[in-house]
């Protein structure tokens, strides 16, 4: 992702244009979930919901996607490019109850994690 992608993502995170670089550190396993997708899935979508709901995992693995639990009582949902993010993110916090709270497209696991820091706190 370049330099527009990385302004977007902080944009849609409604965050300072400083606050990315000053992410806190994210646990392993959560790093290692991020990896291991973007081995399979090279460019991938990112949906950070309010709220953990384990139950999403059953809606969401016809999909391609993988839920994981975030500190904070946060949670991510990581889909495929190819599938339409907004409508995912719209469709998935409705029938879950929950609230979207960043969405983006990354095509490395390092930006993924750099871009949920904030989220992380």
């Amino acid at each position: 992702m370049g330099l527009l992608g990385k302004a977007i993502a902080k944009h849609n995170l409604n965050l300072p244009a400083n606050a990315v670089s000053a992410a806190p550190a994210v646990p392993a396993d959560i790093e290692s979930v991020i990896a291991d997708y973007h081995r399979k899935i090279p460019v991938f979508h990112c949906i950070v919901l309010r709220g953990n709901h384990q139950n999403v995992s059953g809606k969401i693995d016809c999909h391609g996607a993988v839920y994981v639990d975030l500190p904070g009582e946060k949670s991510l949902v990581l889909l495929p490019g190819a599938l339409d993010r907004e409508l995912f993110a719209h469709r998935i916090s409705h029938n879950i109850g929950s609230t979207v709270l960043a969405q983006f497209c990354v095509n490395s696991p390092s930006l993924a994690i750099e871009t949920i820091g904030p989220c992380l706190r």
